[in-house]
């Protein structure tokens, strides 16, 4: 067996620096062309307060109270969103570059959990904009409505969404690195189950912290993930004992991940399938 030659430093850097390249090459791309359709992008983030209005008869509108608002609102989105589309490129040179030193399950680990990892963060952020955020400013526009008409200044709503739609990615990170410290041996299933009704006080309280609002219904849209998720987490810690590193280990892997999967984005496509201005938002 050939032994592996050492590589300089230099050329770590070297290919570090062709890879970032590529990368900031695709991120640009993304932000410009975001920034060409920033019209219909923002339309969708600001699709959810004007539904507020019309289904409620609230009388509201966006608006914006600052020269530079529309304009900082539109490159914030754009920039957001290009980095987000990019982030599989970035995943993919980040794995090309780690390949070459990887072995065993070290490959298995890296090969799935960094894809697995941008998968969930987009189901939490679409279950943020489908179910939590919706939910939040249901709330907050009608708890003002009858003391004054809301005028929703669009920087502020924006970052509003974004500061949600970030913080439930993250939260569905939970099962994976879950997982990943079960499978290294630094948490275990008997332990972590005596904690659950503190994982279910602390899922309220990340509830209260996450969301601006104080109404019972949102806190519970963001907390009862959070306690689903540390179920599966826990499921998948027990199939990541080492007295099951099998065939039958992954296929239970993939199965329990891909049941999650299909079952969020169900309940998304339900949600797509009973909005009555889904057809206005395509047009």
């Amino acid at each position: 067996m050939a032994e592996d030659k050492p590589v300089n430093i230099l050329d770590h850097f070297i290919e570090i620096k062709k890879r970032l390249i590529r990368y900031f090459i695709f991120l640009s791309i993304f932000i410009i062309t975001s920034l060409i359709f920033f019209k219909k992008i923002i339309n969708i983030f600001i699709d959810p307060a004007n539904r507020i209005f019309l289904e409620s008869g609230v009388e509201g509108s966006i608006v914006f109270g600052r020269v530079t608002e529309a304009w900082g609102a539109a490159a914030r989105t754009s920039i957001i969103l290009g980095f987000s589309v990019s982030i599989p490129f970035l995943l993919y040179e980040i794995i090309m570059f780690l390949r070459p030193g990887l072995v065993g399950k070290e490959k298995i680990y890296v090969y799935l959990l960094i894809p697995l990892c941008f998968l969930f963060f987009i189901i939490g952020a679409l279950f943020s904009y489908y179910f939590v955020i919706p939910s939040a400013l249901n709330f907050l526009i009608k708890f003002g409505d009858d003391i004054a008409q809301p005028m929703i200044n669009i920087g502020p709503l924006t970052s509003l969404m974004f500061s949600l739609m970030f913080w439930m990615g993250i939260i569905f990170q939970i099962p994976l690195v879950m997982f990943l410290l079960g499978s290294l041996g630094i948490i275990n299933h008997k332990g972590l189950s005596k904690y659950r009704r503190w994982i279910i006080l602390l899922s309220f309280i990340l509830g209260a912290l996450i969301t601006p609002t104080v109404d019972p219904i949102t806190q519970i849209t963001v907390a009862l993930p959070i306690i689903l998720l540390f179920e599966v987490g826990l499921l998948l810690i027990r199939i990541s004992s080492p007295d099951k590193k099998s065939f039958k280990f992954y296929f239970g892997l993939f199965f329990v991940l891909l049941l999650i999967i299909f079952v969020i984005i169900a309940l998304i496509l339900l949600k797509l399938g009973s909005d009555t201005y889904l057809s206005s938002l395509i047009s």
